[in-house]
């Protein structure tokens, strides 16, 4: 997607490891993992958090492959919210951020605000400035065409050929 991977460095894939592997020997572990393997390949995964009765997928991902139009991280996602709903979660929370594929598990949406006290005139400036940039930011991500346009332009800024038609499907 021309997105920089945040989990590629070695200290970040350290610390992943050891938060998960440290919860499998919890009784009620607060992160874990699920996984979709299809003959033999891992095709999807999901990391997510549990906060009281409510569990949250921080993150997933899917495998570029001959099997990635057949929506493995929709059938994950799904396999997810029944294996939270037999285990008495109230919420199957996606977490921080507005995708097509959210809406359609979801119809709960909880708003996130941000609050920003300066206290120095240099902070007030960089103030204005963060605002500024999460109003645009707002903005492009509110309009379909602009932000249809925008991941385009990142990921051809990253080199990348342009997204199967499914994939913005989902």
């Amino acid at each position: 997607m021309g997105i920089a991977n945040v989990f590629g460095d070695d200290q970040t894939r350290a610390f992943f490891r050891g938060l998960f592997t440290q919860a499998l020997a919890e009784d009620k572990p607060c992160f874990v993992l699920h996984g979709l393997e299809v003959a033999g390949k891992l095709r999807a995964v999901t990391g997510s958090s549990r906060s009281g009765r409510r569990l949250i997928c921080e993150f997933g991902a899917i495998a570029e492959d001959e099997l990635a139009n057949t929506s493995p991280g929709d059938f994950l996602f799904f396999d997810n919210i029944q294996n939270a709903c037999q285990s008495g979660f109230a919420v199957y929370d996606f977490s921080v951020g507005d995708e097509p594929y959210k809406r359609l598990w979801c119809d709960i949406e909880t708003q996130h605000f941000e609050v920003l006290v300066p206290l120095t005139l240099k902070g007030r400036a960089l103030g204005q400035a963060l605002r500024q940039g999460a109003r645009l930011k707002a903005f492009v991500k509110n309009s379909p065409t602009i932000w249809k346009l925008a991941k385009m332009l990142r990921r051809k800024a990253a080199g990348q050929t342009p997204p199967l038609p499914t994939e913005d499907e989902h």
